[in-house]
Formats: structure tokens, C-alpha cells, sequence
């Protein structure tokens, strides 16, 4: 029996309108969110959850928050 090979091409597309309006709102719903965890002097994980659960973020970026804020403040 002869060896059989596929390939599989992968094309990179650029993002769609939505898919940018949609990045961009994340992206400035986290660095809101950020900054009042700061501000707010979050020194714990419990602390900054209690900010961040007030934006509307994925749980994996509420969780980078939760997890890092506390140790850089």
C-alpha cells in the first residue's frame, strides 16, 4: 500500500467590519476595566473581581484581570 499525503491550505484573511468593531470594544472594555482596578487600589483577587465584574468581558480576560491587578498593585 502506497503512502497517502494531504494538504491543507490555510488562508489569512483581514478581519471584517464587525469582527474590528468588535475587537475594539473588547479592547477598550478591558483597558476601562484595568484603570478602575487600579484606581481602585485592587489588592486582592476578590477586590478586583468585585470591579471588573461590572464590564462586559469574557471570563478568560476577567480572570488575566483577577489574576495579575493584585500583583502589580
Amino acid at each position: 500500500m502506497g503512502e497517502l499525503t494531504k494538504t491543507l491550505e490555510l488562508k489569512l484573511v483581514d478581519p471584517n467590519l464587525h469582527k474590528r468593531q468588535k475587537l475594539r470594544e473588547t479592547r477598550d472594555a478591558y483597558q476601562r476595566a484595568l484603570q478602575a482596578a487600579f484606581d481602585t487600589g485592587c489588592d486582592t483577587q476578590s477586590a478586583t473581581n468585585d470591579v471588573v465584574v461590572e464590564y462586559d468581558l469574557s471570563g478568560y480576560a476577567k480572570n488575566a484581570l483577577k489574576k495579575y491587578v493584585p500583583q502589580l498593585c
